[in-house]
């Protein structure tokens, strides 16, 4: 009865269908927002769903390979903020003892901010990781 009732009231199908589209609109926001370079060992840090990259971001951590930090800079700015957070999480562990040298980084920033951070961090990387030692 109360299926019927809510079937046939124009006003409350009308507000289920744009519930609908407003729930399908937030999703579709909620995609990844990266394509997969030529050469990336990691194609799942590009995945649609935001769990799979975090799966991939740990995966990462796992091999102990700062070879690797580079593919993460670029996830300090997706637009899953736990993408960003673990990324930049795993970024700071496998920088080891210079991780204090690390450009600071607000996770929940504006994303004009967090695109100057992935710069900051890529030069950063550069400037310790890939100065050869004299």
């Amino acid at each position: 009865m109360l299926v019927r009732s809510f079937a046939l009231d124009p006003r409350r199908s009308s507000l289920s269908v744009m519930l609908m589209l407003l729930v399908l609109c937030c999703c579709s926001c909620q995609g990844g927002n990266l394509r997969n370079p030529d050469g990336n060992p990691w194609p799942n840090l590009y995945a649609e769903d935001p769990v799979t990259r975090i799966q991939t971001i740990h995966a990462i951590q796992g091999t102990d390979n700062r070879s690797h930090l580079p593919h993460l800079f670029p996830l300090l700015n997706d637009s899953d903020r736990w993408v960003r957070f673990n990324a930049r999480s795993v970024i700071l562990v496998l920088a080891g003892d210079r991780r204090n040298s690390a450009p600071p980084y607000d996770y929940l920033a504006a994303p004009q901010i967090r695109r100057k951070s992935v710069q900051e961090y890529q030069q950063w990387w550069n400037q310790v990781f890939l100065v050869p030692a004299s």
